[in-house]
């Protein structure tokens, strides 16, 4: 999959400009290995010596979301981060409610339950959320 043509494609079909700020904020955000919020990318990009506005970081975040190129989730207090999307399977989230730690994971069982949803129901699954929250071993003692 090559994300920066997907975005160059999303850009053009809405008449937005194709510029190196937006791609390079696509290449530091693919290149992120965690969960991150917009202060980190921007902090990261700084790091580099890219000079990119604020402003055109969070416009540039809500682009990426929309074209289905980056995950935004909303995770308790701790406000939203993001995640570039892969080709992996759908994966879940548990939340230390203590020290914010997120632990992904991929449950082949909770895969099976949202099919049998489905054709109970007879609708189709676009996308899902599913967090859980409670302390991780270092914060439970």
């Amino acid at each position: 999959m090559n994300y920066s043509q997907i975005f160059c494609e999303y850009l053009k079909k809405h008449d937005l400009k194709n510029t190196t700020e937006r791609l390079t904020v696509l290449q530091v955000v693919l290149a992120m290995d965690k969960h991150f919020d917009v202060e980190s990318l921007i902090d990261r990009l700084k790091s580099q010596q890219k000079k990119i506005s604020r402003a055109t970081v969070y416009r540039t975040m809500e682009l990426l979301v929309d074209c289905g190129l980056v995950t935004k989730h909303r995770f308790g207090e701790n406000g939203r981060v993001y995640e570039p999307k892969s080709e992996r399977d759908n994966h879940d989230h548990f939340l230390c409610v203590s020290c914010g730690k997120i632990i992904e994971f991929y449950d082949p069982e909770i895969e099976g339950i949202h099919q049998r949803l489905c054709e109970r129901f007879g609708v189709e699954i676009l996308d899902y959320s599913h967090q859980l929250y409670g302390k991780c071993n270092k914060c439970s003692g």
